[in-house]
C-alpha cells in the first residue's frame, strides 16, 4: 500500500473509532477490505478508476468470495469514500456507478419454541459456570441482544428496582434500555450474588468477566458454551439465532413491530421487518402441517380415497 494511501487507511479507521463510535471488531473488518482494495489498486485513492473497482470485484468473486462477502467489502469502500470527499482528499467516489452484487433473500434462522424450551430446561447444575450459561441462555433469548453486547455489559448498566432493565450500548455507540422479564431477571440476581463472586475475575467491571477480570467474556467463548449447551440436548444453536428467535417469537404473538425494533436497537424498521417473513413463513408452515385443508393432508386423503 502507498505511503499515502496508508495514511488516509489510517485517518479513516481513527474516525470510526472516535467519531462514529464503531466497535473494535466492525473497524478491523471495514479495515481489512478496505487495505485489500487499496493492495489490489495500488494508487492513491483519489485517482482509482471505476474499471479498477470493477477488476477488484472480479477478483474477489473469482477467490470464492459469495455474493454478500463481495457486497460487504464495496460498502465498507463505499464508506471510505464518503469519509475522503468529505474531508476534499478525493473528487469524485469511484463505487458510487458501481451495482453492488445481487443478493440471494435469506431469512435469518429461528429456533421453534420446542428447542427454546430444551435449551431453557437443559441439565444444568448449580457450579457458578453452569449459573452462568443459565444465565446467558436466558438473557439473549429474553432480550434479543447481540453476542458483542452481552460480554460488554457492566455491573453499573444493571439497573434493579420494580425490575430489572439493562443499559445496553449497541452500534455506533447508542444506548437503549431493555427490561428483563421475571426469569431471567431471577437468575439474573442469583448470579450476581451468589455465582459470579465466586468465579475468577469477578473484582472487574463485567458482568461476564473473563478469567484475568480485565477483560469481558470473548464472543467466542460464548459461541463455545452455547454450543456446548446445545449439545447436550440435541440443538444447533449460536448466539444469533437467540437474537432471530427472540424476535421471531414477540412477532408471531403480536408484538408490535416498533417495539421490536427498539428492543432490537435496529436504526431502519426495515431491518426489523424481515422477522415478518420468518413469523409468517413459521406459521405457513404449521398450517401445512396441521390443518385438515392443507395440500399435503388432501394429497394423503385423495390417495386414501383413490384405492378404496
Amino acid at each position: 500500500m502507498l505511503e499515502e494511501a496508508a495514511r488516509e487507511w489510517r485517518a479513516y479507521t481513527e474516525y470510526l473509532t472516535v467519531m462514529k463510535g464503531a466497535s473494535p471488531n466492525t473497524v478491523a473488518a471495514y479495515g481489512r477490505d478496505i487495505k485489500d482494495f487499496l493492495s489490489y489498486v495500488q494508487t492513491v485513492p483519489a485517482e482509482v478508476s471505476v474499471a479498477d473497482v470493477e477488476g477488484w470485484m472480479v477478483r474477489l468473486s473469482k477467490n470464492e468470495n459469495g455474493a454478500r462477502s463481495v457486497a460487504r467489502k464495496l460498502s465498507a469502500v463505499r464508506g471510505f469514500y464518503r469519509f475522503l470527499m468529505e474531508r476534499g482528499w478525493a473528487k469524485d467516489d469511484p463505487t458510487e456507478t458501481v451495482p453492488l452484487p445481487k443478493l440471494p433473500q435469506t431469512l435469518p434462522k429461528a429456533l421453534s419454541v420446542a428447542d427454546v424450551k430444551k435449551l431453557l430446561l437443559a441439565p444444568l447444575g448449580s457450579t457458578p459456570a453452569e449459573v452462568r450459561l443459565r444465565l446467558i441462555i436466558q438473557l439473549l433469548y429474553a432480550t434479543g441482544l447481540r453476542v458483542s453486547e452481552l460480554c460488554n455489559l457492566t455491573l453499573d448498566a444493571v439497573a434493579d428496582g420494580d425490575g430489572v432493565v439493562l443499559r445496553v450500548t449497541g452500534k455506533g455507540g447508542k444506548t437503549r434500555m431493555v427490561p428483563l422479564g421475571d426469569v431471567a431477571a431471577h437468575t439474573l440476581r442469583g448470579y450476581l450474588n451468589d455465582a459470579r463472586p465466586k468465579m475468577r475475575g469477578s473484582t472487574g467491571q463485567w458482568v461476564f468477566a473473563s478469567p484475568d477480570g480485565h477483560t469481558p467474556l470473548t464472543r467466542v467463548r460464548v459461541f463455545q458454551l452455547l454450543k456446548e449447551a446445545g449439545q447436550r440436548v440435541g440443538v444447533e444453536v449460536a448466539p444469533h439465532h437467540l437474537r432471530h428467535t427472540f424476535a421471531t417469537h414477540l412477532l408471531q404473538n403480536d408484538a408490535d413491530l416498533r417495539a421490536v425494533q427498539v428492543m432490537l436497537g435496529h436504526a431502519s424498521l426495515n431491518t426489523t421487518q424481515i422477522y415478518t417473513k420468518v413469523a409468517g413463513e413459521r406459521l405457513r408452515e404449521t398450517l401445512e402441517k396441521h390443518h385438515p385443508l392443507s395440500n399435503s393432508k388432501l394429497g394423503a386423503a385423495s390417495k386414501r380415497s383413490g384405492t378404496r
